[in-house]
């Protein structure tokens, strides 16, 4: 549907009376929409963020937008470097002349895609100003929040400093979040609840906008939420299970055999993943222990990797780790598994379970509210397990490979129900129209918070430093991450050795792996 705003200002209590039309054309023949679309993460990056990212940029761009995507490698306006928490990543940081350049650009919305995008958060305070001064409600500003924070936080923070990380964080940057944008988003309503509930719209129901059809014949009141789903595509071209007879798809099936063969198994379970600690890989190896036939592909890489694979040596597991696929490889890798395993407590849709069910398998995930939000009606419920309990999980997963040896209808994906890219990106497309009607329904504050506009010169600098800090820290860590190379090629042994623990110890900051620390 296509929502058309005319405002006016009819009374002293600043009541807002908006004609709402909602012509009956395709969505695809809309007036365009002029798209500011600012993210750290797109495309050729692997992570969900990045290909969601995309899919959305060229999906509004065929909805007939005008998109402009701001991210690390735009050079002419930003500055960027390595994340040091994921060497996969990189961050920016806006330079000034450009900020001010893009404050004076036309736009009709400005979406940044979050956590901790501070040079998109500068931009949302810039245009959030300069709407005050010209008293307009052009352009919609609006946040996508793809992180449980807070949970990335306990796994990637050391113990000492998580109160002032979290201090840091809520009250130092996501504070100021509800004031400068007018709508949120969030892959499931599930994701970040006490984050999301600080949208609170300040303007009472009988304050809403009202609407009208076409022919003046039914009158409905708006009532602003101030938070909504960014939804989540599959591209069914792509992960197609007829890609098992591709030429990836034979090979893939000739590997599952002969590795099948060699460890004596006879269910192979796939895991795409990151390897990082926050995945919830340890508890997959530990139920494994108790599978007596199942071997276990994990398809990824990340800065677990090593320890896995040491606990999988020690516990005697057959488990092979195929590291990062990409194209044909990855979409063809899940025509070889027999089960989908996603063991992963922080996820917030996981994007490899939509693939995984498009390729018609059989899935088994924890009992958290994303993930039955997201799939419950695609996934029985004995296909869930309690978090944190090894034999429940061992159990789901064994309920699944039994129905998937009899070739059984019960809890049979059916991959016509997935939402398509093309489908997200219109829901996306009617979310940009909320966030501009949530910005009419908040009219009656014109002018920017008093206390806002106090603490915004504080809140620049604050966010200013932690930039340059992120910085200065991204470039110690790679250096530090480089020191075994020379070490290695210009020291001796016994100096290499001290340097190398040296080196885990820092890196320690930068990924807080537990079993790194009690080495």
């Amino acid at each position: 549907a296509v929502l058309s705003l005319t405002m006016c200002c009819k009374d002293i209590e600043h009541k807002l009376t908006l004609t709402v039309v909602t012509p009956r054309i395709p969505a695809t023949t809309t007036t365009a929409l002029k798209v500011l679309l600012c993210s750290e993460n797109v495309p050729p990056q692997v992570n969900g963020i990045a290909r969601r990212i995309g899919h959305y940029a060229s999906g509004l761009e065929q909805l007939g937008c005008d998109v402009e995507l701001l991210h690390p490698d735009c050079s002419d306006k930003m500055v960027s470097h390595v994340n040091p928490w994921n060497f996969t990543a990189r961050m920016m940081i806006l330079k000034p002349l450009s900020f001010l350049e893009l404050l004076m650009e036309p736009v009709d919305v400005v979406h940044v895609v979050m956590p901790l995008n501070l040079s998109g958060m500068w931009i949302l305070a810039g245009f959030k100003i300069r709407r005050a001064f010209q008293g307009t409600q052009t352009p919609a500003l609006v946040i996508s929040w793809h992180c449980n924070l807070h949970d990335y936080i306990a796994c990637h923070t050391p113990v000492l400093l998580r109160w002032l990380v979290r201090l840091v964080l809520t009250f130092g940057l996501c504070w100021i979040l509800p004031r400068i944008s007018d709508r949120i988003l969030t892959p499931t309503r599930a994701t970040e609840p006490k984050l999301t509930s600080l949208w609170k719209c300040k303007c009472p129901p009988e304050k809403g906008i009202r609407a009208q059809d076409k022919d003046n014949k039914c009158v409905r009141i708006y009532t602003p939420t101030r938070a909504g789903v960014c939804h989540t595509g599959i591209a069914l071209d792509q992960f197609d299970p007829d890609t098992v007879t591709s030429n990836w798809g034979k090979r893939w099936q000739a590997r599952k055999q002969a590795y099948l063969k060699a460890t004596g198994k006879k269910y192979l379970l796939l895991c795409v993943s990151r390897l990082s600690p926050e995945k919830g890989i340890e508890q997959l190896l530990q139920a494994m222990t108790i599978m007596d036939n199942c071997a276990l592909w994990l398809v990824g890489d990340g800065p677990f990797r090593q320890d896995l694979e040491q606990q999988a040596l020690a516990l005697g597991l057959p488990v092979k780790f195929w590291g990062y696929q990409s194209g044909d490889a990855l979409h063809s890798v899940y025509s070889a598994g027999d089960c989908f395993v996603c063991p992963s407590l922080t996820e917030t849709f996981g994007q490899t379970v939509n693939e995984a069910l498009a390729m018609n398998m059989r899935v088994a995930l924890p009992r958290v509210s994303v993930f039955t939000e997201a799939y419950g009606d695609f996934i029985t419920g004995d296909a869930f397990w309690d978090p944190f309990h090894r034999d429940a999980m061992a159990a789901s997963i064994q309920t699944q490979l039994e129905r998937h040896a009899k070739q059984s209808p019960v809890g049979r994906p059916d991959r016509s129900k997935l939402k398509t890219w093309e489908a997200a990106c219109e829901s996306l497309l009617l979310e940009y129209h909320k966030a501009a009607l949530d910005a009419q329904a908040q009219y009656d504050q014109r002018r920017v918070e008093k206390k806002v506009l106090c603490l915004l010169p504080f809140w620049f600098v604050l966010t200013a430093i932690l930039s340059i800090a992120v910085l200065i820290f991204s470039k110690i860590v790679l250096l530090v991450d480089s020191i075994p190379k020379f070490a290695q090629q210009h020291l001796p042994n016994s100096l290499e050795c001290k340097i190398h623990k040296a080196r885990i110890l820092l890196l320690g900051l930068a990924n807080n792996n537990n079993n790194q620390k009690q080495k």
